[in-house]
């Protein structure tokens, strides 16, 4: 029987960790990110860290980040049109901070879907 003290988990989905680099401290998605973007085989775990990384903690609840479409695009569920709102006028910068995470991997565009399924990157 699993004690009852392990069976409460905690919603943590980004927690400041006291990680250091050269005096800043950094995020656990950023750490991820950075070692996961290092890692060729990495692929869609690359791209859901660096995604998460770049949306920030408010945003990355609010979004999920479902992989590649032929076209090059980030295929990204959002549950609310006020959110996907926010994701459009974000995109260069989200792109942007994803180009600098993964290079030449880096997806070309965002392509919204606005249903269920948003939330979680």
């Amino acid at each position: 029987m699993i004690p009852p003290a392990l069976t409460f988990l905690v919603p943590a989905p980004y927690v400041a960790a006291p990680m250091t680099t050269r005096g800043q401290r950094r995020t656990v998605a950023s750490v991820l990110a950075q070692a996961l973007a290092a890692k060729p085989g990495a692929g869609s775990a690359a791209l859901a860290a660096a995604f998460a990384e770049a949306c920030g903690p408010n945003l990355a609840r609010q979004v999920s980040c479902r992989g590649l479409t032929r076209e090059g695009k980030l295929l990204v569920l959002v549950a609310d049109p006020g959110w996907a709102d926010q994701v459009r006028a974000l995109e260069p910068d989200l792109l942007a901070r994803l180009a600098t995470r993964l290079g030449p991997r880096a997806p070309r565009g965002l392509d919204l879907r606005v249903g269920q399924g948003g939330g979680g990157a």
